[in-house]
Parts: structure tokens; C-alpha cells; sequence
């Protein structure tokens, strides 16, 4: 379990980082704020659900969504 816990955010990191630097943005900023959205999701799903796998789940799902609102936000920077 330990090991897929830390792939997934090994993934966020690397995902968030390329995404960052693709944008013209800082990428170990958005890493942090990957790793920091994946950490307080699957921490918070542990603490309410108490399962691992739903835990894991859930904490790709906010950073899914985080990921999406830092490009919206990105997108209307530039439009301006």
C-alpha cells in the first residue's frame, strides 16, 4: 500500500512540475501545491473513510481538480 501511496504523489509532483514549466510558470511551486492538494486529500479521506485505496482515489480526484482551476486561472491571465 505504502508503495502506491507514494507513486501517486511521486506522479502529482512530476505531472504538476511539467505542466508549470509548459505554462511559462514556476514548476516547483506547482509542484508544492500538487503535493501539498494530494497530501490534505488523501489525509482527509484517511481521517473521514479510513480506506486506502478510496483514500488514493480521492486524493487524485483533488488533485485533478486543482490541477484544472490552476489552468483556468493561467488561461485567464493571458486572455487579459
Amino acid at each position: 500500500m505504502l508503495i502506491l501511496i507514494k507513486l501517486a504523489a511521486i506522479a502529482t509532483i512530476v505531472i504538476f512540475y511539467q505542466t508549470g514549466k509548459k505554462h511559462g510558470e514556476n514548476g516547483i511551486r506547482w509542484a508544492i501545491i500538487g503535493f501539498v492538494g494530494y497530501v490534505l486529500g488523501f489525509a482527509l479521506s484517511m481521517l473521514l473513510i479510513g480506506e486506502t485505496f478510496i483514500s488514493i482515489f480521492t486524493a487524485c480526484i483533488v488533485v485533478y481538480f486543482t490541477r484544472t482551476q490552476l489552468l483556468r486561472i493561467i488561461a485567464k491571465k493571458d486572455s487579459l
